[in-house]
């Protein structure tokens, strides 16, 4: 799995996350994939999917605040699932997945440096079945190509690059990436306005945003364009 990113009529860096994820579906035969980072600072965000229904059960993850994706990332672990053990274990997200996609099993596999993590890989499956052991040693061997890929565009060739700055791939400022940069944002203001802590700021935005049938990207973008006042979050 090779590409060229800069000659004329190749990828550009902000295409490179998406195309990795198809590629990684065709490869492993799954329905979707997607890409996301946690950077130094503690944000994670996603790159790039195969799909809109991919890149949607990620940002469904992120609003719930839990899933496999967070157990990969957290324990550096391939972490499989089905839609039984989803309900097992994460309830909330269960229910939001059951709503809106047609997804009944996944793989999250990290990606590494050095052996450490950097971000996840994740797959996502119609079929019931939770995937198996072949399948998830081929999604380790995928995850290895696609840190290659995205380390190499890097300026410092290294995980510790992923804070975008000037001269920083495109990726780290598409769309995907600016979108979750303004959950961020929406917390600084609840900082501010509420008094609330910052991971007290988070779980408010949560709650509302699952309680409001809404993805956090969706709700941080409300009250960052002024359409949702922050103090309505106390309601």
């Amino acid at each position: 799995m090779s590409f060229c990113r800069s000659e004329a009529g190749c990828i550009g860096d902000e295409e490179l996350p998406a195309l990795l994820s198809r590629a990684a579906a065709r490869t492993l035969g799954v329905d979707g994939a997607g890409v996301c980072v946690d950077a130094p600072c503690g944000q994670r965000l996603p790159l790039g999917a195969s799909d809109r229904m991919a890149a949607g059960a990620e940002r469904l993850q992120f609003t719930a605040g839990e899933g496999p994706c967070f157990e990969a990332m957290s324990t550096g672990r391939p972490v499989t699932v089905d839609e039984t053990s989803m309900w097992d274990r994460w309830p909330v997200l269960a229910a939001l997945h059951h709503e809106t996609t047609p997804f009944k099993a996944g793989l999250a596999v990290p990606l590494r440096e050095n052996g450490v993590p950097f971000g996840v890989m994740d797959l996502y499956d119609r079929r019931p079945q939770r995937m198996g052991a072949h399948d998830v040693i081929a999604a380790q061997m995928i995850a290895v190509v696609i840190a290659e890929q995205l380390l190499t565009t890097l300026d410092t060739g290294q995980a510790e690059g992923l804070i975008a700055a000037e001269g920083s791939p495109a990726w780290l400022d598409a769309a995907p990436a600016r979108r979750r940069r303004e959950v961020w944002v929406a917390v600084g203001m609840i900082n501010l306005v509420l008094g609330l802590a910052h991971d007290d700021a988070l779980a408010t935005l949560r709650g509302r945003a699952v309680t409001g049938g809404q993805t956090l990207d969706a709700l941080a973008h409300a009250i960052v364009v002024g359409d949702v006042d922050p103090t309505e979050l106390l309601a």
